[in-house]
């Protein structure tokens, strides 16, 4: 996987120890910093390590000389030859009421990019100092998102054409009680993480519902049970919505319905469903996109990814108690003569009858076949994760839109990720989203778009959860369009360390 950190250790010795420790064998150490008001005059909050660093190096003088006041995203390097050169990166001020450990790991990653070097043999980071101005922060969270930080310095696609940075040993000096089993579980994110991000990111000609078939099979190696299914005729007798989005695409990269499953040690108390929105690539079929809304439909893909990835960690942690189940309906969305047609109207798995009113929304119509697959299957919670709608990336922005058939599981989710600063909002789905994808057609029940245009993240989610016989099951639905791509058009890995808190969270009750 292409982040390049060989060893990640905790280093809990006592204060003097860490820091001298640091200083003798470290390419770079990094220390928190921030400001206080003192009078209306900004000062630096002075940590423990400050003052000792100020006892050696006189570096709060320095500070003053160069007026750096610790600052959020405000950088100081102090130089020191042929030993440990020391980064104070500028946090969030001690009283704010933001997340502070994910505001904490974008001022880590800003600071990292001061570091010019490609190879760093050892590089440490101090965190005593941020539960020093935080008082009480969250460990788990802090440990996590400073990790991915790290990773994102290092990560380069499987495309790339050189490694950009490497680190042999890095090192987190806290005298904090973190035990390793949370630093582990973070190296498991990281991993899941990172192939999530390699899948998405390969370029869309390099890219065939095949892409995703092989990560399955691979999975195999490592114990999972793996089931792919691309028998044309079968999918279009049970799974014709999935098939209808397939149609366009038959002869040149045909439908693969993914199954991968892992099966507990112990005894089972909860069957999880993950179902990831497996469109490799999406042209909006006839109702075309817009030139510049394709550019990273290569990245429609996501949600399968995620699952993939993350069954693969959860068998590699061994989690009790929960059954988990992979489900990915895989194809592109494209264009020939034998693609949908909207005015059509289709079979689906559940039985209901659906109007196809735009083959842009055609996420929507493989979910609602995998969703009454993976109902068949006896899993008693469903988690969905799809790039599915411009809707709900307008309503929350680059976070995970989270609807749900249930607000108590919704609630547990929600605390979830906000254990691990996995940024989500809630939206509510009514009866009057039920209601708006009625078809007004007499052959049909259901319709692949509402009539309204401002709830339409709710009535996706509603048409998707209506693949149910029983629409009292727990299913969560992540909505993650506004946050799988960043600003620079690479994946991001969004949902991963939220889903996969919830379900390490699950195993433990």
């Amino acid at each position: 996987m292409p982040y390049k950190i060989k060893n990640i250790e905790l280093k809990t010795n006592n204060f003097k120890e860490n820091f001298h420790y640091a200083l003798k064998h470290f390419d770079y150490l990094l220390v928190p910093v921030t400001s206080k008001k003192n009078q209306d005059k900004k000062e630096i909050y002075e940590t423990k390590i400050l003052k000792e660093l100020h006892h050696q190096f006189s570096i709060l003088d320095l500070f003053k000389k160069e007026d750096f006041f610790g600052e959020k995203e405000s950088n100081f390097i102090y130089y020191r030859l042929d030993v440990s050169n020391i980064i104070f990166f500028g946090v969030e001020e001690f009283d704010t009421k933001s997340n502070i450990e994910l505001s904490f790991s974008k001022s880590l990653l800003n600071a990292l990019k001061l570091i010019k070097k490609k190879h760093i043999k050892n590089i440490g980071i101090e965190i005593d100092s941020y539960v020093e101005i935080y008082q009480k922060p969250n460990l788990k969270s802090l440990l996590i998102n400073l990790l991915i930080s790290f990773q994102d310095f290092t990560y380069h696609s499987l495309e790339a054409k050189e490694i950009q940075k490497e680190i042999e040993n890095l090192w987190i000096l806290t005298q904090q009680d973190l035990p390793n089993e949370i630093l582990n579980f973070g190296k498991f994110i990281l991993d899941a993480r990172s192939s999530t991000m390699d899948l998405v990111n390969i370029p869309a000609n390099l890219k065939t519902t095949l892409t995703l078939v092989e990560k399955a099979k691979n999975l195999q190696n490592i114990g999972l049970q793996v089931s792919v299914v691309d028998d044309v005729e079968w999918i279009r007798k049970y799974m014709p919505c999935f098939y209808i989005v397939a149609k366009g695409s038959l002869l040149s990269d045909p439908p693969k319905w993914i199954k991968v499953q892992y099966v507990p040690k112990t005894e089972i108390k909860h069957k999880i469903a993950l179902i990831g929105k497996s469109i490799i690539f999406d042209t909006g079929g006839y109702q075309v996109k817009p030139d510049s809304y394709m550019n990273t439909m290569k990245a429609d893909m996501t949600g399968g990814a995620t699952v993939l990835s993350i069954i693969e960690q959860v068998k590699k942690m061994n989690l009790p108690y929960l059954k988990i189940s992979a489900y990915c309906a895989v194809t592109p969305n494209k264009i020939d003569s034998e693609a949908m047609l909207p005015d059509s109207i289709v079979e689906s798995t559940s039985g209901k009858k659906i109007e196809i009113r735009h083959t842009d929304a055609e996420g929507r119509l493989t979910l609602i076949d995998a969703l009454a697959m993976a109902e068949k299957d006896e899993n008693d919670i469903f988690i969905v994760v799809a790039t599915l709608t411009g809707s709900a990336a307008r309503a929350v922005g680059p976070r995970i839109a989270l609807m749900s058939t249930q607000k108590s599981i919704r609630d547990r989710f929600e605390k979830d990720c906000e254990e691990v600063s996995e940024l989500v909002q809630s939206l509510e789905v009514d009866e009057e989203d039920y209601q708006d994808i009625k078809s007004k057609l007499d052959g049909a029940d259901i319709t692949n778009t509402g009539s309204e245009k401002y709830r339409g993240a709710q009535t996706a989610a509603a048409f998707i959860f209506s693949g149910l016989k029983d629409l009292k099951k727990p299913v969560l639905h992540l909505d993650i369009a506004g946050g799988d791509m960043n600003k620079d058009e690479k994946a991001t890995g969004i949902s991963v360390k939220g889903i996969m808190n919830f379900l390490w969270n699950l195993s433990k009750l």
